[in-house]
């Protein structure tokens, strides 16, 4: 059993909204969180319809005998249909061009968690009091620091920082990474756009998930937090906790 909590908002310097999750705990219960750019109000078009389109997708394939090879099918169909939609719906208007989105889509199936990742967006574990990062950014600086060439330090204040290598939408085809995981009780899941991850030290991040007991809280906390320290993006965060039956 699990349960969840999320919130998005605007942070404290950004106009409007790019960020778009669902949280869902429909059987199987299923988290998107995209991370939408590109300029004026097109972000937020690419980010809803991304998600929107991805749990469509989901929600009408069979999930009836789940294995790790038929969810993997799923979550890249997902992304890839996603793909599809906010790459055709970029070329309709000008104001559209080159708009695109992290994906970060989480489905649970028993105890087993499945993610297909594109972006900087992330996906964390927390267990046992250590934090420990899922997803692989698809971005500039992460691709450097893999080659030796700069620190994760260095990386944490580099000026090309937000610049992403994959984004859905941005071109006719789309790689995702996919991860699966045997999720253990009391094991926490943190979904959250870069406007958190910039925003707080993963010390922070660990502080502010054993905040409260009451993941509402949690979430909250992590939002207030990163906007104390900036808030200089928009700022999502997803928590999901596995539980004993019996604790649901």
């Amino acid at each position: 059993m699990i349960r969840f909590a999320a919130k998005t908002e605007i942070g404290m310097v950004r106009k409007m909204n790019q960020d778009f999750c669902i949280a869902s705990e429909d059987k199987p219960p299923l988290f998107i969180l995209c991370d939408g750019m590109g300029g004026h109000s097109s972000g937020d078009i690419a980010s809803r319809s991304a998600a929107e389109s991805m749990e469509t997708y989901i929600r009408l394939q069979s999930v009836l005998d789940l294995d790790e090879e038929k969810v993997k099918r799923i979550l890249f169909g997902a992304i890839s249909y996603a793909n599809k939609v906010v790459f055709s719906r970029a070329q309709t208007a000008e104001e559209y061009a080159g708009m695109g989105t992290t994906a970060d889509v989480c489905l649970i199936d028993f105890d087993v968690l499945y993610i297909g990742h594109v972006g900087d967006s992330r996906v964390y574990l927390f267990r046992n009091g250590e934090l420990k990062k899922l997803t692989q950014d698809h971005s500039l600086v992460a691709e450097m620091v893999q080659k030796g060439i700069i620190t994760e330090q260095e990386a944490s204040v580099h000026p090309d920082k937000n610049v992403i290598t994959r984004a859905v939408g941005t071109n006719r085809q789309v790689k995702p990474d996919f991860i699966s995981l045997e999720m253990e009780q009391d094991d926490m899941i943190l979904m959250c756009s870069d406007g958190l991850s910039n925003m707080l030290t993963e010390s922070e991040i660990k502080n502010m998930l054993i905040s409260s007991p009451n993941l509402e809280e949690v979430v909250q906390n992590l939002v207030k937090k990163a906007n104390q320290n900036g808030g200089t993006d928009n700022i999502t965060a997803v928590v999901i906790k596995k539980l004993l039956k019996e604790e649901a």
